[in-house]
């Protein structure tokens, strides 16, 4: 993503601008979405809190964080704004249908930007540097798809990322619901230092090697990637 792409800021700073954008608008919409979905199947399930706080407007800014987009427009990986409320208070399976439509919001968002790619009216390829520089000098439907495959690697990645079960992200909520009562206090007091962890575990990622979080999550959004696109 835009940490791959540093290069381009002696090179090429305004190709360096317009990806840094792209990939903000890119991972702001995968942030979106998931929280989106996510909102609306709590209040299907009773939750007023979504409703309340503007969750179900088209107003993205309510679904984000800011940080946590930020994260994710320069790694690839990052969160969004968490609902609020104890996991669990819904009821455990409701919790997880809460939990769950996150992730399958992005994989639908990305196999519905898929249909054109599979179709043959857009080219499909792991977005680079070089081609999304000319998204705005010309190139149209390569520029095109090129953001198409932003917005789909995107989604994909972020669907597979939720599962990790540290907070923001779903998967600590999912993981809280089977805690034993016992185990229920001090994992929600080691929540309270998850963000850092999860910056932690993501600038790793760009440091050692081999890295634990790419490993995972990059095979499984490529071989979701490969059954929307058809590539």
């Amino acid at each position: 993503m835009l940490i791959s792409s540093a290069n381009l800021l002696p090179d090429d700073f305004p190709a360096f601008i317009r990806l840094a954008v792209l990939c903000l608008l890119s991972a702001g919409v995968a942030m979106w979405v998931s929280g989106w979905f996510q909102a609306i199947v709590a209040t299907v399930f009773g939750d007023p809190a979504p409703r309340a706080q503007g969750r179900l407007s088209a107003n993205p800014l309510h679904n984000l964080d800011a940080v946590g987009t930020a994260v994710a427009a320069v790694s690839g990986l990052g969160w969004g704004r968490q609902l609020p409320g104890e996991p669990g208070r819904q009821g455990r399976w409701p919790s997880i249908a809460i939990a769950a439509a996150g992730p399958l919001g992005n994989v639908t968002v990305a196999f519905l930007l898929a249909a054109p790619v599979k179709a043959g009216w857009l080219a499909w390829a792991i977005p680079s540097p070089d081609s999304l520089a000319l998204v705005m000098t010309g190139g149209l439907r390569s520029g095109i798809s090129d953001v198409v495959g932003l917005l789909i690697i995107y989604n994909l990645l972020h669907a597979v990322f939720q599962f990790l079960p540290l907070s923001p992200m779903p998967g600590y909520r999912v993981l809280a619901v089977f805690l034993p009562a016992n185990a229920a206090e001090p994992h929600r007091r080691f929540q309270r230092f998850a963000p850092i962890l999860l910056v932690a575990l993501i600038a790793a990622d760009f440091v050692l090697r081999p890295a634990l979080l790419w490993s995972t999550v990059l095979p499984i959004a490529q071989w979701l990637a490969r059954l929307a696109t058809g590539f």
